[in-house]
């Protein structure tokens, strides 16, 4: 009767005003460390506000006055938007063609460019109530499109926020996230209002993603950004006890080790059951049936001053490369008048570095880099097609792996290791270099294809040359003489060539091809060595490289494969492709004398404290079926590139303040030091064309 009779109507008002909800708790992401403990990837506490749509007044008036105070004090941007279901049928490509001509009116080339957007605002009509072309325009161009709005049916400029509120469902109980890094003076204002503020609520225990390591680590870690419809309704984003791991307000890794990584980073959510007042604010906790599980911290392999003193030298070598080039181009201008000076632009690059004993990458190098922080608020279609943009060198696709080119003479290494072990060459083997030489038709044994040493002089050439001076030297007539088989042609001889002087093109002495051929040489770099394959590094989107053959010649081009193909695959240049990680981890190999190790990025996790927790051990993919001796023989023959003063193509450099040769190695062996040992490959594949 007490209970029931007398204190009915207070007990029935605390009903009123407390409910329950069962509230997910967010998880901290994993953090990420170089091996030095340096931090690459934090989370960075901050204030977020939030709307719940369900929970915002049904008064227009009301309404409109949330509205304007979020857009005023957050100061949120205008933005175009285009709401597909009121654009007419069969009007679809002209209004969204359209919108790519106003928002891009230079792109060069207006159809790609209109295509583009047809094809942009379709895709994301299939996922989207409405898609925003540009989150934020400028006041111009919003001036534009709301003139422009007249003709454009279904085209709008409204603020941000509407945007985010069109783009979700009126009644939905799920908090969209309106701004993140809020100013805490801003959040605080807001706060206080917030009786005035029916369905907006502040965190300040939200968690940013932050790169300390800036732009030059942007190609391994990636970035993360909000969780999409897709990702959302992907099959995998349940536990097994058929939970969502993923809420609209979550994010996820999108590249990098962001995204392969991401089962450890993203950790475990904590639920609880909590009790709410009328206005959602937490009374206090029911019980928790789930605890918070923080995502792994990773240790990684990369070296970030290492990266960053990489990352230097490349952008200095461009610079230097374009100085050099414009220099030697302006003096042949002088001497020749009709020679143009055109415009030098090495504006791109890659480098790795491995560890050969366990393949651990100490850095990875692809310049130019990006800035992975602007995808944590979003990033407009125009910026996204920007960091694609092949005029700025595509900043966003990593040159270290998910691009191939061709290798140039660092594949003659591997060429010879191929002669060697298939016995068409041996140590004391020489081939004679004159410079050139010509391949006859075997329709016209008067004429045919010259094929020539990248030395030309007035001398003889390199002479005669064995394996390891072949190595040293660079020379293309050997490896042309390794690579090039014996085979019988359509006249009852077999494939020959002649020596040729490459100033007069007088031609010498007949010689016949005895080398390994096309598909000793797809079977040694492929299943042998490590090419034409993904090295399997932990970084999504890795391009395979290419060996070709004539299998593939005939199914891709339906051409035949001639000598010439496999004299131009055997200095690295024709249809072969590589990427710079591919020629890291073979030459690694070599250094290593026979195993392949994959490319390793991730040493372990480690604790708060960056206490090493776990250790990832080197993993062996391959031993390398070449005998160890000749698999010394192209060590030697690297070590003479640094070392021989006679033969060596990077023992120095020439001086033109001093007019004398230096050594390329000033810093690597000071005097009084105990040397350093040093070998390698020089190569060049591909020579720049003058442009107009």
């Amino acid at each position: 009767a007490q209970l029931q009779i007398v204190e009915h109507q207070n007990y029935q008002k605390q009903a009123d005003d407390y409910t329950l909800r069962t509230k997910k708790e967010k998880a901290p992401r994993g953090l990420i460390y170089d091996r030095a403990g340096r931090p690459l990837a934090e989370n960075r506490r901050t204030w977020e506000v939030l709307v719940t749509p369900a929970n915002l007044p049904d008064d227009p008036n009301d309404l409109r006055t949330v509205k304007e105070t979020l857009i005023n004090a957050l100061q949120l941007p205008e933005s175009l938007i285009v709401d597909p279901s009121a654009v007419p049928v069969g009007s679809e490509q002209t209004v969204y063609a359209r919108i790519g001509m106003l928002l891009e009116p230079k792109a060069e080339d207006q159809d790609k460019n209109k295509q583009k957007w047809i094809d942009f605002i379709t895709a994301q009509a299939k996922i989207n109530y409405v898609v925003v072309c540009e989150p934020k325009l400028t006041a111009d161009e919003a001036a534009l499109f709301r003139a422009a709005s007249q003709e454009l049916p279904g085209v709008e400029v409204v603020s941000f926020l509407d945007y985010l509120l069109l783009n979700s469902w009126s009644g939905s109980e799920v908090p969209i996230s309106v701004a993140k890094n809020v100013p805490r003076e801003v959040a605080l204002k807001l706060e206080a209002n917030k009786i005035h503020l029916p369905g907006v609520s502040i965190d300040d225990s939200a968690m940013t993603r932050v790169y300390p390591g800036g732009p030059v680590m942007a190609h391994i870690l990636g970035y993360v950004s909000g969780v999409t419809k897709e990702e959302l309704e992907d099959p995998s984003n349940q536990t097994s006890s058929g939970a969502k791991l993923y809420d609209p307000d979550d994010i996820i890794g999108k590249a990098g080790l962001e995204l392969t990584q991401e089962e450890k980073l993203r950790g475990t959510k904590g639920l609880k059951v909590v009790e709410v007042d009328t206005n959602e604010v937490v009374q206090r906790t029911i019980t928790t049936q789930q605890e918070i599980k923080p995502g792994q911290n990773l240790k990684l392999t990369i070296d970030l001053e290492l990266q960053s003193a990489l990352s230097n030298a490349v952008v200095a070598g461009a610079k230097f490369s374009n100085e050099d080039r414009k220099a030697k181009a302006e003096a042949a201008a002088a001497a020749d008048p009709s020679k143009k000076v055109g415009k030098f632009d090495s504006g791109a690059g890659a480098v790795v570095m491995m560890d050969v004993r366990n393949g651990e990458v100490l850095a990875m190098v692809s310049y130019p880099d990006y800035d992975n922080q602007l995808f944590i608020q979003g990033l407009s279609q125009r910026k996204y097609d920007q960091l694609l943009d092949v005029k700025a060198k595509t900043p966003l696709v990593s040159r270290a792996m998910a691009n191939h080119y061709a290798p140039g003479s660092t594949l003659k290494l591997f060429i010879a290791a191929t002669a060697l072990r298939e016995k068409k060459v041996d140590e004391g083997t020489t081939f004679t270099c004159n410079q050139a030489m010509r391949v006859p038709f075997t329709w016209n044994e008067a004429d045919g294809q010259n094929y020539y040493c990248w030395v030309r002089t007035t001398g003889t050439g390199h002479g005669e040359v064995t394996v390891r001076q072949a190595i040293s030297h660079s020379c293309d007539i050997f490896f042309y003489n390794a690579g090039a088989p014996k085979q019988e042609d359509e006249n009852g001889d077999f494939i020959h060539y002649y020596d040729m002087d490459p100033l007069t093109d007088n031609l010498g002495d007949k010689h016949y091809f005895d080398g390994v051929g096309i598909e000793a040489i797809h079977t040694n770099l492929t299943k042998r060595f490590w090419f034409g394959a993904p090295t399997k590094i932990d970084i999504p989107f890795e391009a395979a490289g290419l060996v070709p053959n004539p299998e593939w010649l005939f199914d891709n081009y339906s051409q035949y494969w001639s000598v010439g193909d496999t004299i131009n695959v055997s200095i690295g240049q024709g249809y072969f492709l590589a990427t710079p990680l591919q020629l890291a981890l073979n030459t690694a190999a070599l250094a290593n004398n026979g195993t392949i190790y994959r490319p390793l990025l991730i040493k372990g996790t480690v604790d708060t404290d960056n206490n090493d927790l776990d250790s990832y051990p080197p993993e062996k993919m391959r031993e390398i079926k070449i005998n160890k001796n000749h698999l010394r023989t192209v060590r030697e023959g690297m070590w003479d590139v640094v070392n021989d003063p006679e033969t060596g193509t990077a023992v120095q450099t020439y001086n033109k303040t001093t007019d004398q040769f230096i050594t390329k190695w000033p810093l690597t062996n000071p005097d009084g030091q105990s040397k350093i040992e040093i070998a390698g490959k020089t190569g060049t594949a591909e020579f720049g064309e003058v442009n107009d």
